[in-house]
């Protein structure tokens, strides 16, 4: 994948998550939420069937999303659901939507040919207008080193962002780096539940 290719799909990852939310958040009173679900995507045979969803032996009250196409799972509550929606042809979105609130997170997935770890300089050469506060540099439970950040829309206010690429590995015989960007958005109201899920994010070997 190309540097100009990379930028386009970061800046459709950005977009993209504006439309989530806005979706999320459009004509509902006082503050109300709407189905975000009903409303995206349009087309239902965007859904994407790679993934299962099993309750938790350890945790009775959460359930496992576990994607047989990335390789990896994690728990989450009972009162969210999980759906997965393919985007164009390498890239896929897993929205994870409270039920009553319709609150909710999404992990975009998008091929990335650059090794690791990320870092807000990096984002800023192909994004100098995005607004990035406080970052820092984490390594998650499940081993990838993360950026995280808090950045803004103008509807919503602060949003907070989780991007790490996984696996970060040397490149192959052709000098081609396989990994993956995961770009994590959600409310800043629900940075620590999702912070607790990433606790028991995991990678199958």
């Amino acid at each position: 994948m190309s540097k100009k290719l990379l930028i386009i799909i970061i800046i459709l990852v950005i977009v993209l998550g504006g439309a989530i939310f806005f979706l999320v958040t459009k004509n509902s009173p006082k503050g109300e939420v709407s189905n975000s679900i009903n409303e995206y995507p349009s087309v239902s045979d965007n859904i994407d069937e790679t993934y299962t969803v099993t309750p938790s032996k350890e945790n009775e009250e959460n359930n496992i999303y576990i994607d047989s196409q990335y390789k990896f799972s994690f728990e989450y509550p009972k009162d969210f659901t999980a759906t997965k929606f393919q985007e164009g042809e390498d890239s896929n979105t897993i929205l994870v939507q409270e039920k009553e609130s319709k609150k909710s997170f999404q992990i975009f997935i998008s091929p990335f040919d650059e090794p690791g770890p990320l870092t807000a300089e990096r984002v800023k050469q192909d994004l100098p207008d995005l607004i990035i506060k406080n970052p820092e540099q984490r390594v998650l439970k499940n081993g990838a080193k993360a950026l995280i950040f808090f950045s803004e829309e103008p509807s919503l206010g602060e949003i907070r962002e989780i991007w790490f690429i996984y696996p970060v590995s040397g490149a192959d015989s052709n000098g081609v780096h396989n990994g993956y960007l995961y770009q994590i958005s959600t409310y800043k109201e629900l940075d620590s539940l999702v912070a607790k899920i990433l606790e028991t994010w995991k990678f199958q070997e």
